[in-house]
């Protein structure tokens, strides 16, 4: 079985930014990675990446697996869930020349099934979160702030420019340096 990962121990003030699905692909996202320095993790669903490869590719991210067709996968049969899980490792390393190494379940649901098909797909973590940016706001599980070896999840949507831009002003805020997360589970 992977192990599940929902924060990073680390002793430095490192936080970490992970964006899912690849609904949107928003033109200024790219820009923004960038001019902060920040280069994200990613975690994408065939169904939203195919045929947007060229976009993706140009992003300063490392790409993740997020299933082929986003299901929840809590409960479903073996089968089931390699097909989903295997089956986007394989396309995301057709498209991006490297099969991804990180799986993140759909809505973060998971049980061993999950966890020993993301095993036999080859993957090293399943990934999953601790606050999350929705709407323009950092939203905790924990707490009122962000903590060294947070994973924040967000996602593309058309709310990008808003979401990105408050992980970034929390993360100052809370005295915190968005690092790769690949720097630490690669």
């Amino acid at each position: 079985m992977v192990p599940v990962v929902t924060h990073i121990p680390t002793d430095k003030p490192y936080v970490f930014i992970t964006i899912d699905d690849g609904a949107v692909q928003h033109p200024k996202a790219r820009e923004l990675m960038i001019d902060a320095g920040v280069w994200p993790s990613v975690f994408l669903n065939t169904k939203y990446a195919e045929g947007h490869k060229d976009y993706f590719k140009a992003l300063p991210v490392t790409v993740h697996s997020h299933t082929s067709n986003h299901p929840n996968l809590l409960g479903k049969p073996y089968e089931f869930q390699k097909h989903e899980i295997c089956g986007n490792a394989d396309f995301l390393a057709q498209d991006y020349g490297k099969r991804p190494t990180l799986f993140r379940p759909p809505f973060g649901n998971y049980d061993a099934t999950t966890r020993k098909a993301a095993a036999s797909c080859g993957f090293k973590a399943l990934v999953n979160w601790t606050a999350a940016v929705n709407d323009g706001r950092v939203q905790f599980q924990q707490g009122d702030k962000l903590k060294p070896g947070d994973i924040v999840l967000m996602h593309f949507r058309t709310t990008f420019v808003e979401d990105f831009t408050a992980f970034l002003n929390r993360a100052k805020q809370d005295g915190l340096t968005p690092v790769p997360l690949e720097d630490f589970l690669g």
